[in-house]
């Protein structure tokens, strides 16, 4: 984007938080990583979407650490490349790797990162889809003062196809990076396939510098017999949501998709949650009951307690949505499918009360998979991507539910795909910085069977700052956890 067109942008962005009155997010601006990210051409050699920047289940592309933010993504030349910043507006540096090209036209194919506080170690894997491990790791104390570290190639070590000393699954999709509290770093991915697949998570010792064995499967895919009408399945995959900390507890939320015939997105049901208190080991159910331990017992269909809703097949439920966890025990989900009664779309808001009370509400709203996030004060944020523009809902608490609102954004920013956040941004700053590859000029449709690249596009960050306008949660979400 030129500098004239970046200042309408601004232009327009500022009067929108005028026109928001009183709503809670101020715009801070919008910055560029790349005017020329990688798009793909609509036409058979393009798999499940035209972009690989920007997917719901690319959970940690984005990332804030010691007053710098992160960010990772495939540029049109099909490299790979991860670009740091000065918050709140340095100018973006970025490494573009040359010893390894992006090889498909697969939007599952998402690159992520992760920093392990312990060490200072950045972690980067990309380019998955029931393939094997793609994965960098900077040198330790890179991200620890990146002010002594030039901006280049040279401070990550070679692409490697294991964890140190673990070795994954041969077939890896839906990486994803989870900073622990305790200064390491968390590794999630999907072993084997679609509708057949298990749940891992490995972990990395920033003091020992190397990942620790003995993890591995947390949820099994060929553990229990689902039956739906005269139909029966043998293997299912977990379709996460999210998997992410609130204070010291590990969250994690999905859906089940189920394998009859075929792998079929009709297939999905259930909404699923646990949680764990040692970092992954051991997980309960919402009720605290000890359902499953990584490695050894993991949980399954039919584990006590673990379906949360009950959510048939043929409802037109999506797979990997959002979620959003506080330190108190309490957690939000937003998930898209049929509103009752009808053949349109929905969101539907799942909710844990901090007493371990289920509620629900279906919302007016619909378009992309969406994530969620929640202030001190418990409102929500929901941002979402609906016919190529950005889109966010924000939600007051009352004494029985929340109360939604979509704001107002007259010029709403372009998204092409789905607009991804800063978690370590937003529980710092209460800044909602907003990943968004921006639609192309024109895009380019074929029938050629063979690869074809699209028209490149921009990658922004959109900032935003939350000013929170309710001084007190109601008395449900004072309560503490028993």
């Amino acid at each position: 984007m030129n500098p004239k067109s970046m200042r309408v942008l601004v232009a327009l962005l500022l009067l929108q938080v005028v026109e928001l009155g009183a709503n809670p997010l101020q715009y801070l601006g919008t910055s560029e990583v790349d005017a020329k990210a990688l798009t793909f051409a609509r036409g058979p050699a393009t798999r499940f979407g035209p972009t690989v920047n920007g997917r719901t289940h690319q959970q940690s592309p984005l990332t804030t650490y010691r007053a710098h933010q992160y960010a990772t993504y495939v540029d049109a030349a099909r490299r790979i490349c991860v670009a740091r910043r000065k918050l709140p507006d340095g100018a973006w540096e970025v490494i573009r790797f040359n010893d390894y090209r992006f090889k498909s036209n697969d939007s599952h194919n998402t690159a992520v990162l992760g920093i392990c506080d312990n060490d200072g170690t950045i972690h980067l894997a990309f380019d998955h889809h029931a393939s094997p491990l793609n994965y960098r790791i900077s040198k330790p104390g890179v991200a620890h003062d990146p002010g002594k570290h030039r901006w280049n190639a040279s401070l990550f070590g070679e692409v490697m196809h294991r964890l140190g000393s673990v070795t994954t699954d041969k077939k890896v999709t839906y990486p994803r990076f989870i900073p622990t509290p305790n200064g390491n770093l968390l590794f999630y991915y999907r072993s084997v396939t679609s509708g057949n697949g298990h749940g891992m998570i490995e972990e990395y010792n920033g003091s020992k510098h190397d990942w620790t064995p003995g993890l591995g499967k947390f949820i099994a895919r060929d553990l229990g017999t689902f039956t739906d009408g005269d139909r029966s399945s043998q293997f299912r995959c977990p379709y996460l949501d999210s998997i992410s900390y609130a204070g010291q507890r590990l969250h994690v939320s999905w859906v089940w998709r189920d394998r009859f015939e075929k792998t079929s997105v009709r297939n999905q049901h259930d909404l699923c949650y646990a949680y764990s208190d040692d970092h992954g080991r051991t997980w309960k159910n919402t009720s605290g009951k000890v359902i499953g331990r990584t490695g050894k017992s993991p949980m399954r269909l039919g584990s006590p307690g673990l379906v949360v809703a009950d959510i048939p097949t043929n409802s037109g439920l999506s797979n990997q949505n959002t979620h959003y966890a506080y330190p108190d025990g309490s957690i939000h989900m937003v998930h898209l499918r049929r509103a009752e009664g009808s053949k349109r779309n929905v969101y539907h808001h799942h909710w844990r009360t901090p007493d371990g009370k289920w509620k629900h509400q279906a919302l007016p709203y619909t378009g992309s998979r969406p994530k969620l996030v929640g202030d001190p004060q418990r409102n929500l944020f929901l941002i979402f991507e609906a016919r190529d523009e950005l889109r966010i809902a924000v939600a007051k608490p009352t004494a029985d539910g929340w109360r939604w609102k979509q704001l107002s954004l007259p010029n709403p920013p372009s998204v092409y795909g789905e607009p991804l956040l800063d978690l370590p941004l937003w529980q710092q700053s209460q800044v909602l910085s907003v990943y968004c590859h921006a639609a192309p000029a024109k895009t380019i449709s074929t029938d050629k069977p063979q690869a074809v690249d699209g028209v490149p596009s921009p990658l922004h960050i959109i900032d935003f700052r939350n000013l929170p306008t309710s001084p007190k949660p109601p008395t449900e979400v004072q309560k503490a956890e028993p």
